[in-house]
């Protein structure tokens, strides 16, 4: 049964103090999840939020473009394998 991977949400975890992408689902912790669509990814980007509540930690600009082209290269490489 082949995943509708524009419409998994995506988990973001903190790891070492610092946001990532939680690939597997399986990083301890707290969590927040987004949408991989980009006006969804878009938005995250461009937000103002300071404080995430979901994980209790601020994302700034600069870590939110890099969890943003993390989502980006999984998608184009789960493309190229259909």
């Amino acid at each position: 049964m082949r995943r509708d991977t524009q419409s998994a949400m995506l988990r973001i975890a903190i790891r070492d103090g610092l946001p990532v992408l939680d690939e597997r689902g399986n990083i301890a912790g707290r969590g927040g999840y987004l949408h991989p669509g980009a006006e969804c990814l878009e938005r995250f980007v461009k937000s103002k939020v300071r404080q995430f509540k979901s994980l209790r930690s601020g994302i700034d600009r600069e870590q939110r473009m890099r969890i943003v082209q993390s989502i980006r290269t999984r998608l184009d490489s789960e493309a190229s394998l259909e």
